[in-house]
């Protein structure tokens, strides 16, 4: 009887000592996943931040090219300059009333 108990407990402690190194195994690749993880969402952040950058150039460039255009571009540019004024100031309006 005392063989067969000593051997189960053997077995139990084999079969815990798989357990906590399977843990340990997981612990190690769930870390290198997560700092995978925070470099591509760093990443994803830089790359948006850069989208945003050419998409402020795109416009800058289009509203030059449209004030060296022709006639017709100088009045749509003229336009969408006064346009943004406006808009400017009526920010300041409410600025100014909020103090």
């Amino acid at each position: 009887m005392k063989m067969a108990c000593k051997s189960i407990i053997t077995h139990i402690q084999a079969q815990a000592e798989k357990v906590i190194a399977r843990h340990e195994k997981l612990e190690a690749e769930m870390a290198e996943v997560c700092r995978e993880r925070d470099r591509l969402q760093a990443e994803l952040r830089r790359e948006q931040e850069q989208v945003r950058e050419l998409k402020e150039e795109i416009k800058r460039l289009q509203l030059a090219k449209s004030l060296a255009g022709n006639s017709a571009d100088n009045k749509k540019s003229r336009a969408r300059i006064n346009l943004l004024l406006r808009e400017v100031d009526k920010c300041i309006e409410l600025l100014s009333k909020a103090e």
